[in-house]
């Protein structure tokens, strides 16, 4: 697609007016709901459904790619090679998993699982799908909820109301009081009377009698450990100060409650919390009480192979230490407690009994029990977590899913490739201006005229950087006082038009809730013009007075059914817009004409109730029509 040459500089002039928008990592341990299958295709429109095409071998992992349709990405996959395997008619779609099925959303919004040909094994009917020890779990909200299990053929193993995840075989259960475990069958195979229970790793489950109560470990028998695992000793809580101490077998105080939360003993050390000069810090005791390490963390969790991660030391003025600590860095400690880095990982998990995967940011590594790199597992470049998925490796790399062997080579790396139509694509990247914020954004190729596509993906680029709102570095006065942001954009192509649609996300550390903010902008492939909603309507003084009383009469009817805390809008807070197949979307920003609590407003007015006032003449609707 090639710009004529006299639109350059008018295209420079409009890109460079560009405007600038605005699980806790906690005390752990880590011991811590039918129907037929069915064979459906998802109704797409201008998307047929493909036949059946022969399964592709271990070279042939299938790359998930969306394709413009109109206002719409429709998702399908392709080969190494660049060849349409399955044809897009997904809203989604997510790199397949070993066993060969994948999950994908329809054009609803529903979440379903195929195989390697296309065809639907679970019906796109679920509002979520996980998986977890080769269990998908499909949850069905509504009324009531539902919940199905399923194997790594697509075949249902049973229903339920609800289904936790799977571990070492075992599912947690809650229902009518009953609590315990499921097997891959769905039968009871264990109950035991404690309200609060956590998956089994190693043999070895956390359980506690009530939800804030001291805990302990179990077996599988459900037989209690304390003996065998936690040195003999005990947790308690003091009914009177809510703290926790530790007892002997015959009930006699060895530890006298003290903290605000801690774990079992394990290997003659416990994780405990205890109040600071300015919060909540962590630190480890043996079976005397004495610290083995000074409680001055924000953060500590037992690594399944024995080490500890660290959350960093809170400095005196750092606010709210505990909800940092997701966010802090970390450092590892031996299980005998030798600092073996500093505070360098930003992300830490287990990778099974004997390894650790750590990301500092830069790489993913693996480390054993001496918090040596693993000889026998690879490394990658960039920010995230690798974890095993069978007999592969499957994770997100700087934003991205990745599925890898465990040799290190890249089989899929979801780069959120767009066939944007005549030869243009757009490619996903990642930057992290720091550790607390992600900007994802596209990155156009083939548009023909490479001096106009530099600047597109010059703006694209700058208007997702736009919203970064934090630079990395503190004030005196609000040290750690930070966001967490993450910035996602994307591209489409509507005939002459690019759509740019920006989303974030943002969570100011102890603010009471987050923020979100979206944003769509409109330009012209054929001179560069950025659209506003003015361009769309011949009389925009005219225009903008009808979307304010439709905007209203809609406010109107929630007021009725469900809130009367909406503002009536006025004609020049007709601002925001999202182009559909039959409509225009007026949106709001938080607070602009209502509380938090109603999010960004919305407001669907179809073009049939608005067609007079539309310049269908003009170059906006053309672009796009």
């Amino acid at each position: 697609m090639r710009c004529k040459s006299y639109a350059v500089l008018a295209f420079l002039l409009v890109i460079s007016l560009a405007v600038t928008g605005c699980g806790r990592f906690e005390v752990s341990d880590n011991a811590q709901v039918s129907e037929e299958q069915a064979d459906i295709a998802t109704p797409v429109p201008n998307a047929e459904t493909p036949e059946p095409v022969d399964e592709p071998g271990a070279a042939g992992e299938l790359i998930p790619f969306a394709e413009s349709r109109g206002l719409q990405l429709l998702y399908g996959y392709m080969d190494q090679d660049g060849n349409v395997v399955i044809e897009p008619r997904f809203g989604s779609a997510e790199p397949f998993y070993a066993c060969g099925l994948a999950v994908v959303k329809d054009t609803n919004g529903k979440s379903g699982l195929i195989d390697r040909t296309g065809k639907f094994l679970v019906k796109p009917e679920a509002d979520s799908i996980s998986y977890s020890d080769g269990v998908f779990i499909v949850l069905i909200y509504g009324e009531d909820t539902a919940a199905r299990a399923y194997d790594e053929n697509g075949t249902l193993l049973f229903e339920k109301d609800y289904i936790y995840p799977f571990s070492e075989g075992l599912s947690r259960w809650y229902s009518d009081g009953t609590r315990g475990y499921i097997d891959k069958t769905g039968k009871l195979v264990l109950e035991v009377p404690y309200k609060n229970i956590d998956n089994f790793y190693d043999g070895i489950a956390m359980v506690s009698m009530e939800y804030d109560g001291p805990s302990f470990f179990i077996d599988k028998q459900g037989n209690d450990l304390t003996d065998t695992i936690s040195s003999g000793l005990r947790m308690f809580k003091d009914e009177a100060s809510g703290l926790f101490g530790y007892m002997d077998k015959d009930g006699n105080r060895v530890i006298e409650p003290q903290y605000y939360n801690a774990t079992p003993f394990r290997d003659g050390l416990a994780i405990v919390c205890v109040e600071g000069s300015n919060g909540l810090v962590y630190g480890i005791i043996d079976t005397q009480g004495n610290y083995v390490l000074a409680p001055e963390y924000c953060g500590i969790k037992r690594m399944r192979n024995g080490s500890f991660a660290v959350g960093e030391k809170i400095p005196e003025d750092v606010f709210v230490p505990s909800m940092y600590a997701d966010y802090s860095r970390k450092a590892l400690f031996s299980r005998d407690l030798k600092k073996h880095t500093e505070w360098i990982y930003l992300e830490l998990d287990n990778f099974d009994a004997d390894y650790t995967c750590a990301s500092d940011g830069t790489k993913v590594i693996y480390l054993d029990d001496q918090l040596n790199p693993a000889s026998d597992l690879p490394q990658f470049e960039g920010r995230g977590l690798m974890l095993a998925e069978g007999s592969l490796l499957r994770g997100t790399i700087n934003g991205q899913l990745t599925v890898a062997d465990r040799q290190g080579n890249i089989l899929v790396r979801d780069e959120k490739l767009t066939l944007l139509g005549n030869g243009v694509t757009a490619r996903s990247v990642t930057r992290y201006p720091h550790d607390y914020t992600t900007v994802m954004y596209p990155v156009l190729e083939g548009l023909g005229d490479v001096w106009i596509e530099d600047q597109l993906n010059r703006f694209i680029r700058e208007q997702a950087e736009s919203y970064v709102s934090f630079d990395g570095t503190y004030a005196e006065e609000d040290h750690y006082f930070f966001p967490i942001t993450d910035i996602q954009c994307s591209v489409n192509i509507i005939k002459n038009l690019l759509h740019i649609e920006l989303s974030v996300d943002e969570y100011w550390i102890g603010a009471a809730h987050p923020g979100y903010d979206w944003s769509n902008e409109y330009i012209s492939l054929i001179d560069g013009r950025r659209y506003a909603i003015d361009d769309l309507f011949k009389s925009p003084d005219e225009a903008r007075q009808r979307l304010c009383e439709k905007v209203n009469d809609q406010i109107a009817e929630l007021a009725e059914e469900f809130y009367d805390f909406y503002d009536k809008v006025v004609p020049e807070q007709i601002q925001r817009f999202h182009l559909e197949d039959d409509g225009l979307t007026i949106y709001f920003a938080q607070y602009e004409i209502a509380p938090y609590a109603a999010g960004m407003p919305m407001f669907h007015i179809p073009y049939s109730e608005i067609m007079d006032l539309i310049d269908t003449e003009g170059d906006f609707w053309k672009a796009f029509n």
